[in-house]
């Protein structure tokens, strides 16, 4: 349950506790690594793994971020050994599933050849590729390490860059929508997951054009 969590809070809860709690009671696993999210740091400045967090759950937009927090507390008090929480940033790679910000600018170019943000182009999220991700996320999974890890790559990325290469690569058509917000989330603190499993997540640019040519090919374009 990712960018439809506003239209299905019931199967969001679900997904995020209701699975897990059936999950960690039954006990059936040597290790469970649980897929929680960087989202969690939106009301925070601190963006470590050990900050305190800030949650209202009078808007909506923290259902989300209630529900992984919730499971991500079942996981680390279960009384489980080898239970540990990867908080993902915003994963780039191909997904059946186009309702994800990058995946949707891409998916609005190909309808159209124009894409429009609707926040600034100064605005800044922190992603990171898929292969990095799939990689560390089993490394995890198979070490006797437990507790949160940030997976991200600690640097955020502008919709100025991702414009670009859209741009030069695609070809489409750029604009930002009238009086578009700011979003700028913090970076994301990764020193911990460098420091436990020598994370080095790749530079945007340097898998960013690989997953556009991988794109337009599984478009058959």
């Amino acid at each position: 349950m990712t960018a439809d969590f506003r239209h299905r809070p019931i199967e969001t809860a679900e997904a995020h506790v209701c699975l897990l709690q059936r999950l960690v009671h039954a006990g059936n696993f040597e290790s469970l690594t649980y897929l929680s999210s960087t989202r969690v740091y939106a009301r925070s400045t601190d963006t470590r793994e050990s900050a305190h967090l800030r949650v209202n759950p009078n808007d909506l937009d923290d259902l989300y971020n209630l529900s992984k927090l919730m499971g991500e507390s079942l996981c680390l008090h279960s009384g489980h050994p080898l239970v540990k929480v990867a908080r993902l940033s915003n994963v780039i790679g191909l997904r059946r599933d186009p309702h994800v910000f990058i995946n949707q600018l891409i998916e609005e170019g190909f309808r159209t050849g124009r894409v429009a943000f609707r926040t600034t182009l100064e605005s800044r999220r922190d992603y990171v590729g898929i292969e990095d991700v799939v990689d560390l996320i089993v490394r995890m999974a198979l070490s006797p390490e437990t507790g949160i890890y940030n997976v991200a790559s600690g640097q955020g990325i502008s919709n100025g860059e991702i414009a670009s290469a859209l741009a030069e690569q695609m070809g489409f058509e750029i604009s930002v929508v009238p009086d578009a917000p700011v979003w700028d989330f913090a970076d994301i603190d990764v020193s911990r997951v460098k420091a436990k499993f020598a994370f080095s997540p790749r530079r945007f640019s340097d898998y960013f054009p690989a997953f556009l040519h991988s794109y337009r090919q599984s478009r058959g374009i």
